[in-house]
């Protein structure tokens, strides 16, 4: 299983000079040429991705406080539109794609508006770590979903390890069912729950989301250029987010003041910026890599302790350790076994070789 978030790299392999990929494994493994210090620099580009994927739900957990998430989301979608624009521009490729592959780029882009538009707004309600330890579950339901439509293995360690990641979110979300809140004004309480409840749902569905954002990625495979799947989700956003905004959230609010500004231009800025260092990142080994990915949720408990002051319960941070604990397992077992299947491979082109 590949840990895949909508913040997760695209596909690598493609060429600016033949406009053509060379399709990875089914398991997004890394080349079989990479140099211990190339794994080393992927490694560090994954971490950094992280941190600026981590920064981009801090900022949006700040304005969406303040501004319609819709209106969050809008913002990202135009500066990532220009960016990935103007980096095909650069590369000189298209940034629309090949024509055969446009309809499912706009599905591509589609799912991952609804996945950002839905964990936006979880993070509106919701304390960052929270909301990012439950959009965590995208590689639980992207497995799931890889075992359904691209019939991919999913064995009694995996669905061990998806069982044990959804008693962590449900630690994280805390239903009043199931944790009864202390006596107080119930008012108030009922409140508090059920917007609790409310953006846990929306950060798991935002997850469904993102797996199925990443079958269609698969889908397309070597038809596209990761900056196309880029600009496609910026276009989508900008046209789709509007939709959310007027008919849900009373329509836009103009952003006052240099620091509001600021912060929705940065987290444009920061989930681009963590996209390519992630899609660089691609010389990392697949276990140690999935394990740098983790580092998400660590950045989210770190900034909302140091940077919004709220301090997570026990159960926070018990759910969010299943969490990690699980999806890197995951992560790390499929790596065993790709390990394990492309010894046996080489073994047998070896004795086929041989007079």
């Amino acid at each position: 299983m590949t840990i895949y978030q909508e913040t997760s790299a695209l596909l690598p392999g493609y060429s600016t000079s033949s406009r053509s990929y060379v399709l990875p494994s089914a398991t997004n493994q890394q080349p079989e040429d990479a140099t211990p210090h190339q794994e080393t620099k992927g490694l560090i580009y994954m971490a950094l991705s992280a941190f600026f994927f981590s920064s981009m739900s801090l900022l949006v957990s700040l304005t969406a406080k303040i501004l319609p998430s819709f209106e969050v989301l809008l913002f990202r979608g135009i500066i990532q539109t220009i960016l990935g624009i103007a980096t095909c521009r650069y590369l000189g490729i298209s940034p629309w794609g090949k024509p055969e592959v446009r309809f499912l780029l706009f599905c591509r882009g589609l799912a991952g508006t609804c996945a950002l538009g839905l964990f936006f707004f979880s993070l509106s309600i919701m304390p960052l770590a929270d909301a990012t330890v439950i959009f965590f579950l995208g590689p639980v339901f992207t497995a799931i979903l890889a075992r359904i439509i691209m019939k991919e293995p999913f064995g009694p360690l995996d669905a061990l390890a998806s069982v044990v990641t959804m008693c962590g979110v449900v630690l994280v979300a805390k239903p009043s069912v199931l944790f009864p809140q202390s006596p107080g004004n119930n008012n108030t309480l009922g409140d508090e729950d059920g917007r609790r409840l409310l953006g846990a749902l929306c950060a798991a569905c935002g997850a469904t989301g993102t797996a199925t954002a990443y079958v269609l990625v698969r889908k397309i495979g070597k038809e596209a250029h990761p900056m196309q799947h880029v600009v496609a989700l910026g276009l989508v956003a900008c046209l789709f987010s509007p939709i959310g905004l007027y008919t849900l959230q009373g329509g836009f609010i103009v952003p006052q003041g240099a620091l509001m500004w600021s912060g929705v231009i940065s987290l444009g800025v920061a989930a681009f910026l963590g996209q390519i260092l992630l899609n660089n990142g691609q010389m990392a080994p697949l276990g140690p890599g999935t394990l740098m990915r983790m580092n998400d949720i660590v950045f989210a408990f770190i900034f909302q302790i140091t940077i919004q002051h709220q301090h997570p319960d026990v159960f926070s941070y018990i759910g969010a350790t299943l969490v990690m604990l699980c999806t890197g397992s995951m992560g790390l077992n499929k790596w065993r076994l790709e390990k394990k299947r492309t010894e046996q491979e080489k073994l047998q082109s070896d004795q086929q070789a041989r007079p």
